[in-house]
């Protein structure tokens, strides 16, 4: 079994859910354009196309959430996909007899057996220093966060609005 396989199984399916997700955002800009195009052709007034909503400081608050916890999520991920792809270690696997076998039957020396058995078993598996890539994501919703919290406009837009609570 591949060793990269569940990384190139994460890698892949990140891959195509961005390929479907721009081909659908495609198809809809396309379609907006078609139906406006054809507005134009039969002298209609061409449809007012979507608006952007209100921009508010409250959008850092809600970017800063999903990346820190996006990127939480991949370290942690992460982390535990390099543990299960590590192999335990030679000491918990080869007793000093198996060890001895492999050097009788190669004809080497015990010291070589087992460094040639530990470089084996340390080749494989991802590293666990790969976790730390969900660090990048976790830093920039920290730097939104920090900013959200810092910004001096969230207190003047709280203050000039009136309260919209709801019972």
């Amino acid at each position: 079994m591949n060793p990269n396989g569940p990384f190139e199984i994460v890698l892949f399916s990140a891959l195509a859910i961005t390929m479907v997700a721009l081909f659908i955002r495609h198809r809809n800009q396309q379609m907006l354009h078609q139906e406006r195009m054809a507005a134009i052709e039969k002298g209609v007034a061409v449809p007012v196309g979507r608006t952007l909503p209100l921009w508010s400081p409250r959008a850092y608050l809600l970017r800063g959430l999903i990346w820190s916890m996006s990127g939480a999520a991949l370290s942690v991920f992460l982390f535990f996909l390099a543990a299960s792809t590590h192999p335990p270690s030679l000491e918990s696997v080869l007793s000093d007899a198996s060890v001895k076998v492999f050097s009788e039957e190669a004809k080497i020396p015990l010291d070589d057996a087992r460094m040639i058995l530990a470089r084996r078993d340390r080749d494989r598996g991802i590293p666990s220093a790969v976790a730390l890539l969900g660090l990048i994501p976790l830093c920039i919703g920290f730097a939104y966060l920090a900013f959200y919290y810092t910004d001096d406009s969230r207190h003047q837009d709280s203050a000039g609005s009136p309260s919209t609570s709801h019972p």
